[in-house]
C-alpha cells in the first residue's frame, strides 16, 4: 500500500512543533520568609513565580525583592494603630493556611484540587489586611506592604489556575520549569501529537459557530481529563507523569484559546 502524503495543515503544525526557539533565561524570584517562619522552611522548597508565563509580568520579582528589604518584620503597624502579623511566605501554599492547611501534594491530606471559593475568600481577606493604603506612604512598612500585596496577587492567580498551579508545583517539588522556551526536554509524545494535529485540522475545517461549539466541548473534556491526571500524578509523587500531563494541558489550553478566537477562514495558530 502506498503511503499517504501528510496534509498542508499537518506539515505546518509539525514545523511549529519542531522549531526550537532561541533559549532565554528565566529567573524565579526568591520568596523570603519572615524571621518567625524561617526555621520552618524546608530546604526542598524552591519558590516559583509564573513570571515567565505570557500572562504573568515581572512584577513578582519586584514584589519579592521589596519584601526582602523588610524580611525581619513580623508585624505591620497600621495607620489606625492596629497591627497585622506577616503571613508565612515560604511558598504560595503557606500564604493561604486556612484554605490549604496541609500544603501541596503529595501530603496525604492535601489535594491538587483547590476549593476556589474558599481560596478567593482568604485572598480577599489577606489583601484587605495588607492593603498598602493602610500604612504610612513614607514608611518602609508601606513598601513592604506593596511587595506583599503583589506576591499575594501572584500566588492567588497561580493557585486559582490549574495550568499555572501545575507549573508551579513542578518547579516547587522537582525543580522542573516547563515554561522555559528551551523546552526540548519536554517534547509532546507521539499519541498526543497526532491528537493535537487532528484537533487543529478539525478547527481549521470548521464552517460554523455550531461546529466550533462542539469542538469546544470536546476540548473541555480533554482538559478536564488531563487536569484529573495531573492531580493523580502530584498526589502520587509521579514526576514523569506530572510533567507529561502538564505539557499536554498547555496544548489543550492553547487550542481552547484558538477556539475562542475562531473566525471563518482565519488561519489557526497554536502558541505553546
Amino acid at each position: 500500500m502506498s503511503a499517504v502524503a501528510p496534509s498542508h495543515q499537518t506539515l505546518r503544525l509539525l514545523s511549529q512543533l519542531c522549531t526550537k526557539p532561541k533559549p532565554r533565561s528565566c529567573h524565579y524570584p526568591r520568596i523570603v520568609p519572615s524571621a518567625a517562619h524561617r526555621d520552618h522552611c524546608s530546604p526542598r522548597r524552591r519558590p516559583f513565580s509564573s513570571s515567565c508565563h505570557p500572562s504573568s509580568p515581572s512584577s513578582s520579582a519586584t514584589s519579592t525583592s521589596r519584601l526582602a528589604q523588610g524580611q525581619d518584620a513580623v508585624a505591620f503597624p497600621t495607620n489606625d494603630g492596629d497591627t497585622a502579623t506577616l503571613p508565612d511566605t515560604s511558598t504560595f501554599y503557606t500564604l493561604f493556611p486556612s484554605t490549604l492547611p496541609h500544603g501541596p501534594p503529595p501530603h496525604p491530606s492535601s489535594s491538587f484540587t483547590i476549593d476556589l471559593a474558599t481560596l478567593r475568600r482568604e485572598f480577599l481577606a489577606l489583601q484587605s489586611r495588607f492593603h498598602p493604603d493602610k500604612y504610612d506612604s513614607a514608611s518602609a512598612t508601606h513598601r513592604q506592604a506593596l511587595a506583599l500585596s503583589s506576591l499575594i496577587n501572584n500566588a492567588y492567580r497561580t493557585l486559582a489556575d490549574p495550568l499555572l498551579r501545575a507549573q508551579y508545583l513542578l518547579h516547587l517539588r522537582y525543580g522542573i520549569d516547563v515554561t522555559s522556551e528551551d523546552n526540548s526536554h519536554f517534547q509532546i509524545d507521539q499519541a498526543t501529537l497526532m491528537e493535537v494535529m487532528d484537533a487543529q485540522e478539525a478547527v481549521e475545517e470548521a464552517q460554523s459557530s455550531d461546529e466550533v461549539a462542539v469542538l469546544k466541548e470536546e476540548n473541555k473534556q480533554r482538559m478536564d481529563q488531563t487536569i484529573r491526571r495531573i492531580g493523580q500524578a502530584f498526589e502520587g509523587d509521579d514526576k514523569e507523569q506530572a510533567t507529561r500531563e502538564c505539557v499536554r494541558l498547555k496544548y489543550w489550553r492553547s487550542l481552547q484559546q484558538a477556539l475562542d478566537d475562531w473566525e471563518p477562514g482565519q488561519q489557526l495558530k497554536l502558541v505553546h
